[in-house]
């Protein structure tokens, strides 16, 4: 049976769907061949997610480098061939290529300015272990301070600030879906953040 051909949406188009729809959309190029039409949707895709990056950067990058680390690993991911089939595995992947550009930025102050190729199909285990890099002075796995703050809040806050950390979200409409006020969504931000910055130095003492 022929597979019905893929209707090739325009930039604008792409950018109204939801993340859900956009992979539906880039396994649907893949599969017809549409090569051109997957990249465009894995551009828009993996802009959307600019926050998202930027935060994680920020905690292993001096804040005069963030701008330029978030930049090479969306750029990064834009030309890079995402060969997945959910909204999980691409966050996924764009987490990998996002933590290999803030390691090449950190063997550049180094002196060793080789550059870790993009993750591959499969390859993810090829990696080995994450490092933890230090931080205006502290030395923590940051990935792990994030995921044990998120750990601690309740399942509402954890979406809150999901939706409005992580995805960008404004806080009236993160408000607007979730029951809360806007105030609120602030309050949970910052308590977070708040939280955050308090596990970085628990690591920092930790030793």
């Amino acid at each position: 049976m022929i597979p019905d051909p893929v209707r090739i949406l325009r930039e604008h188009e792409l950018t109204q769907l939801s993340d859900d729809r956009l992979i539906a959309y880039i396994i649907e190029a893949r599969t017809a061949g549409k090569t051109d039409a997957m990249t465009t949707a894995v551009r828009i895709l993996a802009h959307g997610y600019y926050s998202l990056v930027e935060l994680r950067v920020k905690l292993k990058v001096p804040r005069e480098h963030v701008a330029d680390v978030t930049h090479d690993a969306i750029e990064s991911a834009m030309k890079a061939a995402f060969d997945g089939q959910s909204v999980g595995e691409f966050k996924s992947w764009l987490h990998t290529i996002t933590q290999r550009r803030i390691a090449d930025f950190h063997r550049k102050r180094e002196g060793r300015p080789d550059t870790v190729p993009l993750p591959s199909p499969g390859d993810e285990d090829a990696w080995g272990d994450e490092i933890a890099v230090e931080l205006e002075g502290v030395s923590i796995d940051a990935e792990r301070a994030i995921d044990t703050a998120m750990g601690e809040l309740s399942e509402t806050h954890a979406q809150a600030v999901d939706i409005n950390v992580f995805e960008d979200l404004p806080a009236g409409e993160v408000a607007a879906q979730l029951g809360l006020t806007e105030q609120n969504v602030h309050q949970i931000k910052s308590r977070f953040k708040k939280r955050i910055r308090e596990l970085l130095d628990e690591g920092d003492t930790a030793g």
